[in-house]
């Protein structure tokens, strides 16, 4: 079973834009919550506490984002193209956080062990729009057998 070129193409550009998707939502989203505890005094503990959960919302929504583009553009082995996008994200996100695995931190901490499972939902969603729509392309018109 070969691929052709073009498929080659078009799977590494669905994960390239499955990581572009996700990083546009999510970085906007995480310089939000960042300005909103960023201060000199001290903090109320329910700004930090809604700063956590919008970074971790963003994180994830994000991530499913990112993930169903990624399904939806490849062509076969959708899957495993989800799994490298939840992998390069995963990389990205160590990557910027210096590779710090501390669980005093429990935002960090579900971020890293997140990212995959969040784009893992993605790409099932994916997957699942991609099949009824080869479905509903191949079915008959209603009222014939």
């Amino acid at each position: 079973m070969s691929y052709p070129v073009r498929e080659i193409v078009r799977n590494f550009l669905s994960v390239v834009a499955g990581v572009l998707i996700a990083l546009i939502i999510i970085i906007p989203i995480g310089i939000f919550a960042g300005l909103m505890v960023f201060s000199d005094g001290s903090l109320p503990k329910s700004q930090q506490i809604i700063s956590g959960t919008l970074l971790i919302g963003g994180i994830a929504a994000g991530c499913i984002a990112g993930g169903y583009f990624t399904v939806r553009i490849s062509t076969r082995k959708d899957l495993i193209h989800g799994f490298i996008t939840g992998l390069v994200l995963t990389f990205l996100f160590g990557l910027i956080n210096d590779f710090e695995f501390d669980w005093r931190y429990p935002d960090l901490s579900i971020s890293y062990l997140g990212i995959l499972p969040a784009v893992l939902i993605g790409a099932w969603a994916g997957i699942r729009k991609k099949k009824k729509v080869i479905s509903n392309m191949f079915s008959s018109p209603p009222g014939t057998p």
